[in-house]
């Protein structure tokens, strides 16, 4: 596991992009929970899939509220459907709207999904990153042999969230 980083001083609001399946969000629970427990005043707000809205609508969780991601190419792709450019337009401004405190990619290596998440407007960002991804503020090298449960909890360090749990 990487160094704890400083916290990120009055965050109010965290858009947490995980958009995939439910082993994912499983493998990602240890990490959201740990986010939760090192900000326990702050919004978490997952940008996920629209099973993601309806699953966890009213349980209990690291999550509060789930943001439906627009179809986005290495993000969310459906078979048969392109994506449109002025519904993620709308997203992105719905997003910049939100005022996100600080904004984190556990989705993948960052090709795609770090361009997303930088487009949020967050004030701090965090997350993975392959050598052709952007870097984000604070990021830790993509390995990709590494257990996803560690990979994740090494990213909330990156924002000074301590581990909880290291079981889903």
């Amino acid at each position: 596991m990487s160094d704890l980083q400083p916290r990120i001083e009055n965050v109010q609001r965290i858009a947490v992009l995980r958009a995939n399946a439910l082993g994912d969000l499983v493998f990602a629970l240890p990490a959201l929970e740990a986010l939760s427990a090192g900000y326990p005043q702050a919004e978490i707000v997952l940008l996920g899939l629209p099973w993601h809205a309806a699953f966890l609508r009213g349980r209990p969780g690291p999550v509060d509220r789930v943001e439906v991601v627009p179809l986005y190419e290495g993000i969310r792709e459906e078979a048969g459907r392109e994506a449109n450019a002025a519904e993620q337009e709308r997203f992105f401004a719905a997003m910049a709207r939100e005022h996100f405190d600080l904004a984190l990619q556990i989705h993948g290596g960052g090709r795609n999904s770090n361009p997303f998440v930088l487009r949020l407007g967050a004030r701090v960002t965090a997350g993975l990153r392959t050598p052709d991804a952007a870097p984000l503020d604070r990021w830790l090298a993509y390995l990709y042999w590494q257990p996803e449960v560690h990979r994740y909890l090494e990213v909330m360090g990156l924002v000074g969230a301590r581990p909880a749990a290291f079981e889903p």
